[in-house]
């Protein structure tokens, strides 16, 4: 989802309730604060030698230590958010949007929008997850390509046969065993 399309569900449905589905049933506390409006560029080198750059929009979601019953964000005061940061500098609108949040049960990420859903007369946006990917891997075609697009190839397992460890130890009281003190 980009930051344009973002901001359209946040126009086209006024004053209602926005909450974030950070996994599956966990949701942001309802107090939650937006407190920052990130534009991320990004310039990278892939493994397989190639620069890649892209643009992205972060909105850094908070929850304060102590929970504040008379706190709520709704859709209208998010885009007044936004107006107060547009002031500063314009937040880029056609790149993609995602959402960095963490709490004392769930590690600090930055992730994409999965979907929105009106519900209840509320705002559900449900966050996805991001993976890790190899850019070199992603850009080869052939399978070929693929095996020697990143890292080396694996080594071939020689076919020589596998040693009998069992007779290691003349003497059994030797060996180690489960419940022994050994390990």
């Amino acid at each position: 989802m980009t930051t344009n399309e973002f901001l359209k569900i946040l126009n086209d449905h006024p004053n209602l309730p926005l909450l974030f589905e950070y996994q599956s049933g966990s949701f942001t506390r309802m107090d939650y604060h937006i407190t920052e409006i990130k534009n991320v560029q990004y310039d990278t080198v892939d493994c397989g030698g190639v620069q890649n750059k892209w643009q992205e929009v972060h909105i850094q979601l908070w929850e304060n230590e102590l929970p504040e019953p008379d706190h709520r964000v709704n859709t209208s005061k998010a885009l007044d958010i936004f107006t107060v940061v547009e002031k500063v500098r314009a937040t880029w609108g056609d790149v993609e949007i995602k959402f960095e949040y963490g709490n004392h049960q769930f590690h600090k990420a930055v992730l994409p929008v999965g979907n929105v859903a009106i519900h209840d007369k509320q705002i559900i946006v449900q966050l996805g997850q991001d993976q890790t990917c190899c850019k070199a891997k992603d850009r080869a075609v052939t399978e070929e390509e693929k095996a020697v697009a990143c890292c080396a190839p694996a080594v071939a397992v020689s076919a020589e046969p596998k040693v009998d460890l069992s007779g290691l130890f003349a003497d059994s009281s030797e060996a180690c065993t489960p419940g022994g003190g050994c390990c």
